[in-house]
């Protein structure tokens, strides 16, 4: 009897070691935040706008694929992704979120991650090593981050596809891409950036894809000789200062000789009779003299022509606003000349004048005088002749007298 329970017992042990296992062995429920499912022969939980603040959503740790974008996530704290066992991520995306911060071990622990998506975040400064423990990471994107003057110079000598287009970036430092010595494409397109210089890519071997339009190139010759150092190595490139068949206005002059075209119109004498019989009928030289004269005056009035239509409008306007100016102040200078001319005219008659009316005034005064106490004698001399003429009303009453 004993040994019948005994053995009963055992097996009741047996078969609950069995279930245990059985339920060990079943995959994890998935949560209620998150879709299920299998992406790419890979097992994945999208939890997409779930206004999620943090990545601990109870995922099962056998989750190879993981979707938390357009959510409210802020910060990714040391460890943290490890200790909610997603350490079997493949992929990973963490787009459309608030993210300004990243610590240094945050990813440490994702060992397998090939994938990483963080474009379209509050991003504005990566640490080097930041990616360091990901030693099979591939793929990162970091777009539509602003990096602008904080750009980072990552250490992930295996990455092969890097993607940082609209982040704001104005300057490519030197040493910018040099622990990224595997990567393959390069996505800098539509950020701020004037020039990029050769050096910066010539740690790049293996490179093979570079996106650059969208950016307000300068097109100088450190342009120009960066599309030729792609075009060397092989690098697919969408050119960005494509030259154009025409020169701008003002930067090139082409002198255009006449006699070069009509040398290239000119018939050539190959047989001897033939200049037997030039030579013979001078007549028929005088009129081709005429017209090569009259082609010659031709083409220069054109290349005239061609000149002024080349001017631009603004050199017109800016000659027509000097000679107006210098009208006006020629103009002004004889105006004011002439006003200053007769100012000082009216001011010496108006002297004058008050002069006269004072030797007038004078004049009467004397007379007056004169005519009541003096009596002028026949045998007095003459007065000078300055008195008579400056007092005539004396001596007229003295003569009539």
């Amino acid at each position: 009897m004993t040994r019948v329970v005994v053995g009963t017992t055992w097996l009741v042990a047996l078969v609950l070691d069995a279930v245990a296992l059985v339920g060990a062995a079943s995959p994890e429920r998935c949560p209620s935040l998150c879709m299920c499912g299998t992406w790419y022969e890979l097992q994945h939980a999208s939890c997409t706008g779930r206004h999620l603040y943090s990545i601990h959503t109870g995922a099962p740790s056998t989750v190879q694929a993981l979707d938390l974008s357009n959510n409210s996530i802020s910060v990714l704290k040391n460890y943290e992704l490890a200790e909610a066992g997603l350490t079997r991520l493949k992929y990973l995306n963490l787009s459309i979120n608030a993210i300004s911060e990243i610590d240094l071990n945050a990813f440490n622990g994702l060992s397998e991650l090939t994938v990483l998506d963080l474009s379209r975040n509050h991003l504005y400064y990566l640490l080097a090593d930041i990616f360091v423990p990901m030693k099979n990471l591939r793929i990162l994107r970091l777009s539509k981050n602003n990096f602008n003057s904080h750009i980072p110079k990552l250490e992930c000598p295996w990455l092969m596809d890097l993607s940082l287009d609209s982040c704001q970036i104005s300057y490519v430092p030197m040493d910018m891409f040099n622990g990224l010595s595997h990567l393959r494409t390069l996505d800098l397109s539509n950020n701020l950036m004037i020039q990029l210089d050769i050096t910066t890519l010539e740690s790049l071997q293996f490179l093979r894809k570079l996106s650059i339009e969208g950016n307000p190139w300068s097109c100088d010759k450190l342009t120009r000789d960066l599309q030729v150092y792609l075009t060397r190595k092989n690098i697919q490139y969408h050119a960005v200062c494509a030259k154009s068949a025409e020169p701008k206005k003002f930067e090139k002059m082409v002198v255009y000789n006449p006699y070069v075209k009509y040398e290239k119109r000119r018939p050539s004498i190959t047989s001897n009779s033939s200049i037997k019989k030039i030579t013979k009928k001078h007549s028929a030289v005088v009129p081709t003299q005429e017209n090569t004269i009259r082609c010659v005056n031709a083409t220069d009035k054109a290349g005239f022509i061609k000149a002024l239509d080349s001017m631009s409008p603004y050199w017109f306007f800016a000659i027509g606003f000097l000679l107006g100016s210098a009208c006006g102040m020629f103009t002004c200078y004889i105006w004011l000349t002439k006003k200053i001319s007769c100012c000082r005219g009216c001011r010496r008659r108006r002297i004058d004048a008050q002069r006269v009316s004072l030797l007038q005034n004078l004049w009467q005064f004397e007379d007056s005088t004169l005519n009541d106490t003096a009596i002028s004698c026949p045998d007095t001399p003459p007065p000078p002749y300055r008195e008579v003429m400056l007092r005539p009303g004396l001596y007229r009453s003295a003569l009539h007298s």
